[in-house]
């Protein structure tokens, strides 16, 4: 039978080439296989830990961590052995990401820091501008909001300078993230606009998901939900369609909090669960924390208190155990309701003081609005309304400056509530 004889260096070729070709349409188990038939015996260090970054990139991007971590380990022995500095660099810096994922920012704060030295000295900046904003986005988690936005900005000015688009586009949504957690949001929409133009310039799937629901978050809490479900149905849409699970999480979650704002509790409920079911399948542990509060909220608006009090703490406990501080403050606010709600005044008004403390540290004005909201509440049932009025007025300015239109409504009308209540209190009592 004749045929055309190929040469192992011909098929690895061919097998690159398919594999390259299925990463690039999101078909990454597709990928993985044509990658791991492009192993052979005697092959070089150096291919062999550039098949293992590329094998660990497609399983980072279907969220199964171990096996990503697995083979930027095996990069990370094949470089050290081969002396390669740059591709130490990227397995280091890969690592990194894992770790940040799992919620381990120390770790991954350091390996990020040892792949950025390795850049700079060889003069990759490229690598240098990625590493940059990994940093930035360690310190966004832990709350150090204006060092994460130094970081997202030097990465930005050097990615703009190589003209490197996708770097550029990821710089400019975390940029956006920075603005909307200090609750300058039309300035977030801006750098999220900037964003999505970029990827879908570039054909960048994944990035276009993150900044179409980014965007969502905003116009939901401007009030325009229905025009936020559209953002975040796009968003889930693309990420089913690539395969990317956290994506999905995000998505599914966002979905929830519209239907749970409209009303819609079971049809939340269930958004969230799915949401809380694939966090916990992928370790995504941050959003593990955010799913169980938002289950938390449905419970507690059906009354069932110790149900959702026990979600709260589940998700304070994983806020509290990954350094997740903007989780944090949200989960011991929601725990404040839940008190506040039980009559328990004393340990509400605690729990919405380490609330408001936690957000005025690392600078969410959205949290701490909502704190000092809560805050004049307690007040008000303590027969407090000058204190009360007092807190609601602070909350008030901030749900303004950040355009909370939702909350203003509420704080306008629990203020005119608590005034009514004074001057009812206040007017002459007839004798009898």
């Amino acid at each position: 039978m004749g045929g055309v004889v190929r040469t192992a260096g011909e098929e690895r070729r061919k097998n690159l080439e398919q594999a390259a070709a299925r990463a690039k349409e999101n078909k990454y188990r597709d990928a993985i296989a044509y990658f791991q038939a492009s192993f052979e015996p005697d092959m070089g260090l150096r291919e062999k830990m550039a098949l293992h970054i590329l094998i660990g990139n497609c399983y980072a991007h279907m969220s199964e961590l171990e096996e990503a971590e697995g083979h930027y380990r095996e990069a990370e022995a094949a470089a050290s052995q081969a002396n390669d500095k740059e591709g130490l660099a990227a397995a280091l810096g890969n690592i990194g990401v894992m770790y940040g994922i799992k919620g381990e920012r120390d770790k991954a704060l350091d390996y990020h820091q040892q792949a950025l030295n390795i850049h700079r000295e060889i003069g990759n900046r490229e690598g240098e501008a990625s590493d940059l904003g990994n940093i930035g986005l360690v310190y966004q988690t832990r709350g150090e909001l204006d060092k994460a936005l130094d970081y997202f900005q030097q990465a930005l000015d050097i990615d703009r300078d190589i003209g490197y688009r996708e770097g550029e586009a990821i710089q400019l949504g975390n940029i956006g993230l920075i603005y909307r957690t200090k609750g300058e949001r039309d300035k977030a929409l801006d750098y999220f606009q900037q964003a999505l133009d970029i990827d879908r310039d570039i054909g960048y799937r994944e990035g276009e998901a993150i900044q179409l629901g980014n965007i969502g978050l905003i116009y939901q809490t401007k009030g325009e939900r229905d025009k936020a479900l559209d953002y975040f149905q796009q968003a889930l849409d693309i990420d089913r369609d690539i395969g990317y699970r956290e994506g999905e999480a995000i998505q599914l979650g966002n979905i929830g909090l519209i239907y749970r704002t409209k009303g819609e509790r079971d049809k939340a409920l269930d958004y969230f669960q799915q949401a809380l079911d694939i966090a916990r399948d992928i370790r995504y542990r941050q959003g593990e924390a955010f799913q169980l509060g938002n289950i938390g909220i449905i419970y507690q608006t059906k009354g069932e208190l110790d149900k959702a009090l026990d979600y709260f703490q589940q998700a304070l406990d994983i806020a509290r155990d990954i350094g997740y501080r903007e989780g944090e403050a949200i989960q011991v606010g929601n725990l404040g309701n839940i008190y506040l709600l039980k009559g328990e005044l004393d340990k509400a008004l605690d729990y919405y003081q380490q609330a408001l403390n936690i957000a005025r540290e690392i600078g969410y004005r959205e949290v701490e609005a909502n704190a000092l909201a809560n805050i004049a509440l307690v007040y008000r049932d303590k027969g407090e309304p000058d204190r009360a009025l007092e807190h609601l007025e602070q909350a008030l300015k901030i749900f303004e400056e950040i355009g909370a239109k939702i909350e203003i409504e509420q704080t306008k009308q629990n203020i005119q509530d608590i005034m009514a209540s004074m001057e009812q209190n206040d007017a002459p009592k007839s004798q009898p």
